[in-house]
């Protein structure tokens, strides 16, 4: 007997919604990691005017610059935001990143895309020794 006759894997359907879904939460986070990294940016200035007025910068004065900067909790608050942001904006890269991938290496009609382009002829080969 023959062993069944193996089908293409068909390349899985992704809803268009999903996909649109993931770009709009990319922008998203774009745009709020672009914020909370001006509103972190603002807050430290305003920090490192009011603490260069006492004499204390990171020039002069690195290891109280640390110790202030590491208690103050709107510029712990803002830097965990943009953290935050950088996560997510991370995570949905990756999702889009993946499922692009993924459509790459299946062809619509299921065959695999090879990973690599079939490589150039080397220059040798139409050499003749006798030459």
């Amino acid at each position: 007997m023959f062993p069944a006759s193996r089908s293409a894997p068909t390349a899985p359907r992704i809803p268009r919604e999903y996909v649109l879904y993931l770009r709009n939460r990319l922008l998203e986070a774009e745009a709020s990691l672009t914020a909370m990294t001006d509103k972190y940016e603002r807050t430290k200035a305003r920090f490192n005017r009011s603490y260069a007025r006492q004499g204390i910068t990171p020039e002069t004065d690195i290891v109280n610059y640390i110790n202030a900067k590491s208690m103050n909790p709107e510029l712990q608050f803002w830097y965990a935001k943009v953290e935050h942001f950088q996560r997510e904006l991370t995570a949905y890269s990756a999702a889009l990143t993946g499922l692009e991938a993924a459509h790459r290496m299946l062809n619509p009609d299921g065959r695999r895309v090879p990973a690599e382009a079939p490589r150039a002829a080397t220059a040798r080969r139409g050499l003749s020794r006798a030459g």
